[in-house]
């Protein structure tokens, strides 16, 4: 299995996962004064925790507050409440299916 890169890129706004240098998933985000909103996810549920984790911890290293607005993200938040650091917490909702695009 080839390894898996984590990927900021700054010019597209979002944060992608790339195997064996093909793009696997990303999380893309809008940055608005010190908050990076996180609108849109495409990634395989096996790869979820790992580009979605990657995501909110290189955002949050750049000193943004996190503002989850893509339903995936805040299911991931859910689910792993060890990740709200950082996370303005007024947009997680308490019920939601999670989804977002999936690829493949």
């Amino acid at each position: 299995m080839a390894e898996l890169e984590i990927v900021y890129d700054a010019a597209r706004t979002r944060v992608e996962l790339r195997r064996a240098g093909a793009i696997e998933g990303f999380v893309e985000f809008g940055l608005r004064a010190d908050a990076a909103v996180l609108a849109y996810s495409e990634v395989r549920d096996g790869d979820a925790p790992v580009l979605l984790g990657a995501a909110l911890g290189l955002l949050r290293d750049r000193g943004y507050r996190i503002v989850p607005l893509c339903p995936r993200v805040r299911a991931f938040l859910r689910d792993h409440p060890e990740r709200l650091d950082g996370v303005d917490v007024r947009f997680l909702d308490p019920i939601g299916n999670g989804e977002c695009a999936v690829a493949g």
